[in-house]
C-alpha cells in the first residue's frame, strides 16, 4: 500500500523562515534593550515608535498601525501604562474611544531606545549588502501586498 501521508518541508518553507526570523528579531531587540537596562519588548517598541510619530491615536488606530489585534494592543498598552510610559484618555467626542498619549517618561525614551535599535540592526545585518537589504524589503512588501489582495477577495 502506498504511503499517502507526506511531510511538508517546514524548515525550507518561506513562511516558516519569515516567521522564525521575525521571532528572532523581536527577541534580539528585547535582549539589546534589556542589556542597556530597558525592559521593553519589540511589541512595546513598535507602539512607542508610532506614538513618537503621532500622539493621540485611538487604541484601534494604534493597533492597525502596529499590525496588532485589539486584545494584544490592550495588553501592550496596559504594560506600557503600568511602566508609566503612556496614558489613555477618553476621546472628547466619543467617550467609548480611548486616545493614547506618551508621558514625559515615554517621550524621554525616544533618544535612548532609537540608538540601541539602530546598533542592533547594524549588528543583525552585518555583512549583508545594502542592495540585498533593499531587495529583501521590496520582496517582503510585495508578499504583504499579495496577501492583502488575497484577503480582500
Amino acid at each position: 500500500m502506498k504511503n499517502i501521508t507526506q511531510v511538508f518541508p517546514l524548515d525550507n518553507s518561506p513562511g516558516y523562515i519569515i516567521n522564525r526570523l521575525a521571532r528572532e528579531l523581536n527577541a534580539c531587540l528585547y535582549r539589546s534593550f534589556r542589556k542597556h537596562g530597558f525592559e521593553i519588548t519589540a511589541q512595546q517598541w513598535a507602539v512607542l515608535n508610532r506614538l513618537w510619530e503621532i500622539e493621540g491615536l485611538h487604541q484601534s488606530e494604534l493597533a492597525e498601525k502596529t499590525t496588532k489585534n485589539r486584545h494584544n494592543m490592550a495588553r501592550i498598552l496596559n504594560n506600557l501604562e503600568a511602566k508609566g510610559l503612556i496614558k489613555r484618555k477618553p476621546d472628547s467626542k466619543d467617550k467609548r474611544l480611548q486616545r493614547v498619549y506618551l508621558t514625559a517618561k515615554g517621550k524621554s525614551l525616544k533618544g535612548k531606545l532609537i540608538p540601541i535599535a539602530l546598533e542592533t540592526l547594524e549588528n543583525i545585518f552585518a555583512g549583508i549588502k545594502q542592495q540585498d537589504i533593499q531587495s529583501l524589503e521590496r520582496i517582503h512588501k510585495k508578499i504583504i501586498k499579495n496577501i492583502e489582495s488575497l484577503t480582500n477577495n
